[in-house]
């Protein structure tokens, strides 16, 4: 705020600095007018009338369009008529301007175009030759065509010698029109980022309406442009009045969406005033020119003081420094634009800066502070809610890790369950079982000592195979095998029968359990144990076989065999089809008088189910 006041009070004091800094020769206060449409200096004994600089003609001669001609006077010493002169004027403030000094034409403002359409007031500067000045009195005489609707007219004219004059127009230029055209160019800039942005972000209605005010602005720089590519009837109308107020309704809109609040009958009033008054300007040409610019100026004043009550009000329980930013820029902008409304009027200096220019670049800064505040609010919020995310993912995660070793926990005490069940199951029917025959035969007095030994044995062994089974072998048949082999090695070289072990090397099944190894050892043990004790064998072989997509495990003997078709089915026959059965497989027993017995057991490779 303290440097928009000291740029404002710069550009204020401007003038009378740039004056008390750099000695001129003179400044034509004073001098006589008369109205003419003649082309040619009058002479002396036209009516002239006295006549004080600036002349402003809205205020002096109101009317319609017309001609004149200015009579200055001013005297200068020999020195001060042989060095080199410029010609200043700070505004170029006519539509025509004649210059023609003792006589001689010096030249005039047709190059710097129609003021009409100037809405930046270019200074004026030209050179004056050191011959057309003389020592002693000198005449200075202007012819100005002057739209008064338009506060057109004549400045005072400033003599500098030497750098003087154009010392002071650069420094007017600079600070009247290069200062324009930066902050028109910054706005371009701006209004493009803001329209790439808005084409990502279509949701945000804010950065479309940032971008339409920049670019309107920017637009309004460059009315020499528009002087050149439209016909001049319509230049001197509608484009005047858009390079002024072009901006006004989008930056109006733009404010209120900044403030947070939506007046869609206020917003379509807004356009349709606009566009009425362009089509005024366009209708009522440069007579009624002056009419429509002064209602829209004092509507726009308005509008900005009641949009700065709108923000202060909407914004009560949200008063960031972005807030007072915006609002100072709109104080400024009620300010500036009032200072333009006097000049207007012609209430202040007619050489006066216009001002009102300089509140765009002001708000559309605190605009797009206020938009980087709120995406950094929102960004923040983002980081915010992420935290707080991950918090509490952090935390969902370590209840489920909780639940999870709970539920493995339970699972771990139901397997265990289950293999303790298996486990006695297998004690019961198989140890267990046997034990209790065995008790049963020898309290009966009915059992021989060897019936007795070998029932002790059968139980023995079936006590072994049960714990073998409870061994790790990962689905190692060949493992499982071996442990059969050698839980039978005592029996297999009793018997004295010839032993064959054709066991290659076979897959790893990762579905065998415990109780299907157990099924697994107890099929094998099964068929060697009728083999050894009831085949009369002289040789027996355990073999394996890989086919197509089953294992096969084979017991073969060629002891007397027995006739299918004639034997009676057995309890044990069924029990290792019973187990086969459990283990998704099959038991194939093939046998014949005098021709020796084989037991193939056939198993999937791809799985093998618990033994029921």
């Amino acid at each position: 705020m303290r440097c928009a006041a000291g740029a404002g009070l710069v550009l204020a004091l401007a003038v009378p600095f740039a004056h008390a800094q750099i000695q001129v020769v003179h400044v034509l206060e004073r001098g006589e007018f008369v109205r003419s449409a003649a082309l040619s200096p009058l002479p002396d004994d036209a009516p002239w009338e006295p006549v004080s600089l600036p002349d402003n003609w809205y205020l002096s001669r109101p009317g319609a369009a017309q001609p004149g001609w200015y009579r200055l006077p001013f005297d200068l010493s020999p020195e001060q008529a042989s060095v080199p002169t410029s010609l200043y004027l700070p505004r170029n403030s006519a539509r025509r301007m004649l210059f023609v000094l003792n006589g001689y034409r010096v030249g005039g403002n047709l190059g710097y175009g129609d003021p009409g359409t100037r809405y930046w007031a270019p200074p004026l500067i030209m050179n004056v030759p050191p011959l057309l000045l003389k020592p002693g009195r000198n005449v200075m005489q202007i012819r100005v065509v002057a739209v008064p609707d338009l506060r057109q007219g004549l400045t005072r004219v400033i003599l500098g010698q030497g750098t003087a004059g154009r010392a002071l127009y650069e420094r007017r230029y600079a600070t009247q029109v290069t200062s324009f055209f930066m902050f028109s160019a910054a706005a371009l800039l701006s209004g493009l980022l803001a329209a790439a942005f808005w084409i990502r972000e279509r949701s945000d209605t804010t950065l479309l309406w940032f971008a339409v005010t920049a670019l309107a602005w920017a637009a309004a720089a460059f009315p020499w442009l528009h002087v050149v590519l439209t016909p001049p009837a319509f230049g001197q109308g509608p484009l005047a009045f858009a390079a002024r107020f072009a901006y006004a309704a989008p930056m109006l809109v733009l404010c209120l969406r900044v403030a947070g609040q939506r007046w869609p009958v206020g917003e379509g009033e807004l356009w349709i005033f606009t566009l009425a008054g362009l089509a005024l300007a366009w209708l009522l040409g440069e007579d009624g020119q002056g009419a429509v610019i002064t209602y829209w100026s004092v509507a726009y004043l308005a509008a900005l003081f009641v949009l700065l009550i709108v923000l202060i009000r909407s914004q009560q329980r949200r008063r960031r420094w972005a807030f007072w930013l915006l609002a100072a820029a709109l104080v400024f902008a009620v300010l500036l634009n009032a200072h333009d409304l006097a000049w207007w009027m012609g209430w202040i200096d007619y050489e006066s800066f216009q001002l009102a220019h300089f509140h765009i670049p002001l708000v559309l800064f605190a605009i797009g502070a206020t938009i980087i505040d709120r995406h950094f609010r929102a960004v923040g919020a983002v980081e915010r809610a992420k935290l707080e995310l991950e918090e509490r993912v952090e935390q969902k995660t370590r209840e489920i890790e909780a639940n999870y070793a709970r539920v493995e926990e339970a699972e771990r005490e139901k397997a265990l369950a289950r293999e303790r069940q298996r486990i006695m199951a297998d004690m019961h029917d198989g140890v267990g079982s046997s034990l209790v025959a065995l008790l049963g035969a020898v309290q009966s007095g009915q059992a021989a000592l060897p019936e007795v030994e070998r029932r002790l044995h059968d139980t023995l062994q079936e006590l072994r195979l049960a714990v073998d089974a409870l061994e790790p072998t990962d689905g190692d048949l060949g493992v499982i095998l071996g442990n059969v082999r050698h839980r039978m090695r005592a029996a297999i070289e009793n018997s004295g029968v010839r032993f064959h072990w054709r066991v290659g090397e076979l897959p790893q099944l990762s579905s065998l359990t415990p109780k299907a190894v157990l099924a697994v050892q107890r099929i094998v043990l099964e068929a060697l144990t009728n083999s050894l004790r009831h085949a009369r064998a002289r040789d027996v072989t355990v073999s394996t076989q890989i086919n197509g997509s089953s294992l096969q495990i084979g017991v073969s003997d060629d002891g007397i065999g027995f006739d299918e078709a004639s034997i009676t089915p057995g309890r044990g026959l069924e029990n290792l089809r019973q187990r086969a059965r459990g283990l998704g497989g099959t038991v194939d027993i093939r046998s014949a008088s005098g021709k020796g017995t084989s037991v193939t057991l056939r198993l999937p490779l791809d799985s093998v189910r618990d033994a029921t």
